[in-house]
């Protein structure tokens, strides 16, 4: 079942699938090398990350967000960053942010700087709600560079050990909240 799981998951945040598109269990089962049963649980689990929808008679569908959904969705993920960024321990280590700063592209760096500030909460409810909000976001990640001008050093921002980090975050996200129009039309494009 967890190789389904991760399997599923990295194809639904690569946007391997268009939005609305139906996820049949059996397709699915012998695309990924393996049986239906633990394909139907990785839906059923992936489904209760919001990563996909269940329809009761319809099966499993990828979701379609309107640009009110995605723009709450973003404004979802800022209230987690801003919350994590209040209650962490201690930020993560500057290693370990140089390194998801250079492991490959921006929206794979951008989730790396999610997750580490996620494993920097001691809360285990926000750090889930955090990955699952970020996960919900990695395809309109992907089409970011395309809608949007690359900002350097915004990245880094997110997590500067200075006041201004909260700043930083709800400038990064107030930025593709206003472009939740362009980031829909091109992620549809996919």
């Amino acid at each position: 079942m967890e190789r389904s799981y991760t399997a599923l998951k990295q194809l639904l945040r690569d946007g391997a699938f268009a939005p609305g598109h139906r996820l049949e269990a059996n397709r699915i089962a012998e695309e990924i090398g393996v049986s239906m049963t633990p394909v139907r649980d990785a839906l059923n689990r992936l489904a209760g990350e919001r990563l996909v929808e269940a329809s009761s008679g319809e099966g499993f569908h990828v979701p379609r967000l309107g640009e009110g959904d995605l723009r709450d969705l973003y404004e979802w993920n800022s209230i987690l960053a801003i919350l994590a960024i209040r209650s962490a321990r201690t930020l993560p280590a500057p290693s370990a942010i140089e390194e998801a700063m250079a492991g490959g592209s921006l929206p794979e760096a951008t989730a790396a700087i999610f997750g580490l500030l996620g494993e920097s909460v001691p809360n285990r409810e926000l750090r889930l709600a955090l990955a699952h909000a970020s996960d919900r976001l990695h395809p309109f990640r992907l089409v970011e560079p395309i809608v949007l001008e690359p900002i350097l050093g915004e990245l880094e921002e997110l997590i500067e050990p200075s006041a201004s980090r909260q700043a930083a975050i709800r400038r990064y996200h107030l930025l593709r909240m206003r472009a939740v129009g362009d980031l829909l039309r091109e992620r549809s494009r996919l």
